[in-house]
């Protein structure tokens, strides 16, 4: 009796480790979205986000910023997307590959579903073996590896399934579409009658797929009727019926699209249109950067440059093709106005650069009489209003409700002053200090004065104004010296928060220990987590093209390539009700881009919060 008793613990034991543990993710439940693998969750009873952290290999910060619906937490029924995360391998030798796979190169008209049947390989084989592989956009010339063992082993059928499947689980993350296998004997004219949408629409949202014509086991888009918004001002949307409507009666019946009888068409408010692209052609980008200056090189536009060129071979992958042509402007309107007279500006598709605010007012008067979009990749516009700009660098206001966060609430809020005051940090949170705030200045004297101050049953949260990197390690010090002190009198040491500048992020000879110890966080505009596995993919592929580490130049270029070449590709001049659906997995925290006013420029309002955590853990939100 003993022994079925202790059997039924140990089988008890067991299930509350499996059930701790999590299922183990399905590779049947991957689907791609902008290049990138997803798993489809349905979220049910006892899901926490440890869990499905735990579950999948991602942090927590990953699922929530993959997910926007999640701001009030988990709800049983709801469906989400987790990255996959795939574990780190060599890469197998040439011959290895060889034995294991057969490699198919993409012609033109093939679908998914006919490679599949093909060599009667299941689509979630494919998957697996081809990292971001997608089965709604496949693009000629790509290579795909067919696994040799499994060739011959999935009846046409069970492929045909596997279509409907990845399908319906595509539809439950979409959206702004909602996406059909295309069945056996299925017309454009039926498909128009039985979704109740006109043919040119589908055709529009649809150009490469339907190239050749319909194809069995294609998977078409289908917009959902009112999605196209317009962003007016920042959290503020307008109403559906407030957007012009698209040109669908623009296509003809058989699917070929008459580009000059046109209108424009674009996302923004007024009588502002950006211009209608041709989806089905290559992408026409001007970039206009300060590579000189008088004859001195400028690196960090170089880095850019780099990186931007990294983004358009990703999205050469997935069938986005471009044709960039490079200007360099100096540090001068005059110049800026030579570059605009070029032709090639007039066919752009988009313009990125200048990089100067005095540059950019031209280029931006040019970019909005021609209706192209023009983006500021790196500095703040300020005295640039116009529909057709779009400025990367995160708005002001922004900055200061990240840090409002920190300072609200029942805290008890100290300022430590250095003799050389960072005026930047000052003058940022001066105007949210709460009137119960305590100051000190650096001196000999600071621990005891800190610890005179400090409050054990408050959180305490001490603002460090230091523009000098040797007093910002001695302050940080003396901080820490007050906590040892307490525990070495056996007093519980209090809540401590310390809150300086990014620049603390360049700094070489201060101890990043007490960054942790001492919980310390910083707003900065641009925040690359080397320990992300896409930035470490991307820091490679870097090393291996350009022969150094990347800097944050790179990363903001390959970020402003990849978001607004995608998205322009993908929508067209719809682009903008999109921009901020995290489509393309970028390196940098979620873009989000929205207008101060109605005929203003775009601005990002995503500001990066670093908190260095005590248990040595690095969060961004």
């Amino acid at each position: 009796m003993k022994k079925i008793v202790l059997l039924c613990c140990l089988a008890c034991a067991a299930f509350d480790f499996v059930a701790a543990q999590g299922v183990a993710p399905s590779p049947g439940n991957i689907i791609t979205i902008g290049g990138a693998n997803y798993y489809v969750h349905n979220v049910v009873q006892g899901d926490t986000f440890y869990s499905l952290s735990k579950r999948y290999g991602v942090d927590e910060a990953t699922i929530r910023a993959n997910n926007p619906h999640l701001a009030e937490g988990l709800k049983t029924g709801l469906v989400i997307k987790i990255p996959v995360v795939r574990a780190e391998s060599r890469p197998l030798s040439e011959r290895k590959m060889s034995r294991l796979f057969d490699t198919h190169v993409v012609n033109q008209g093939e679908t998914a579903y006919s490679i599949s049947r093909r060599y009667g390989i299941s689509l979630q084989t494919l998957i697996e073996d081809n990292p971001g592989f997608d089965p709604a956009h496949l693009s000629i010339g790509q290579k795909i590896n067919i696994r040799i063992k499994s060739q011959g082993q999935t009846h046409p059928e069970q492929i045909k399934e596997e279509i409907a499947q990845y399908t319906e689980k595509l539809n439950s993350v979409s959206t702004h579409f909602t996406h059909h296998a295309v069945k056996q004997g299925e017309t454009l004219y039926s498909l128009s009658h039985s979704l109740n949408i006109p043919v040119d629409t589908l055709v529009k949202y649809n150009a490469e797929e339907l190239k050749d014509g319909l194809k069995m086991g294609s998977i078409l888009r289908i917009p959902v009727k009112d999605t196209v918004v317009t962003t007016q001002a920042v959290g503020e949307t307008l109403p559906p019926e407030t957007e012009a409507p698209g040109p669908w009666n623009q296509l003809t019946v058989d699917g070929t699209q008459d580009v000059n009888a046109m209108e424009p068409m674009g996302s923004s408010t007024g009588s502002f249109r950006f211009k209608q692209i041709d989806q089905t052609a290559p992408l026409h980008v001007s970039v206009l950067l300060p590579l000189q200056v008088e004859s001195s090189n400028n690196p960090q536009f170089l880095e850019f440059y780099q990186g931007f060129l990294l983004a358009l071979g990703e999205l050469k992958g997935i069938g986005v093709s471009a044709q960039v042509d490079v200007f360099n402007t100096g540090r001068s309107e005059a110049e800026v106005e030579a570059v605009l007279r070029d032709p090639a500006l007039r066919q752009a598709d988009l313009i990125v650069g200048p990089v100067y605010d005095e540059c950019f007012a031209p280029a931006a008067r040019f970019a909005e009489s021609n209706g192209i979009p023009i983006v500021s990749p790196l500095g703040s516009i300020e005295n640039i209003e116009s529909p057709a700009a779009f400025q990367v660098f995160p708005v002001a206001s922004a900055k200061n409700e990240k840090l409002r966060e920190e300072l609200s609430g029942d805290k008890n809020v100290i300022v430590i002053s250095a003799s050389s005051v960072d005026q930047e940090l000052k003058q940022e949170i001066e105007p949210l200090l709460p009137s119960s705030t305590q100051r000190l200045n650096h001196s000999a004297r600071l621990a005891a004065e800190i610890e005179k101050l400090l409050s054990g049953d408050k959180e305490n949260i001490l603002v460090v104004l230091s523009s000098s990197e040797i007093a910002t390690d001695e302050i940080l010090a003396r901080i820490s010296s007050v906590q040892n002190n307490l525990m070495a009198r056996s007093i519980k040491s209090p809540v401590i928060k310390v809150i300086g500048s990014s620049k603390w992020a360049r700094y070489q000879n201060v101890d990043r220990s007490l960054y942790f110890k001492l919980n310390v966080r910083y707003i900065t505009s641009y925040h690359a987590d080397r320990g992300n596995a896409r930035v470490q993919d991307f820091d490679r592929r870097y090393v291996s093209e350009f022969g150094s580490l990347p800097s944050q130049y790179a990363y903001r270029g390959y970020d402003v390539g990849k978001l607004f070449l995608g998205s322009i590709k993908l929508h067209g001049a719809q682009f903008v009700s999109y921009l901020n659906d995290d489509e393309l997995p970028l390196l940098q925290v979620p873009y989000r881009f929205g207008q101060l006013s109605a005929s203003g420029k775009f601005v990002n309002q995503e500001w990066a919060k670093v908190c260095y955590n005590d248990n040595y853990t690095i969060d961004v939100k």
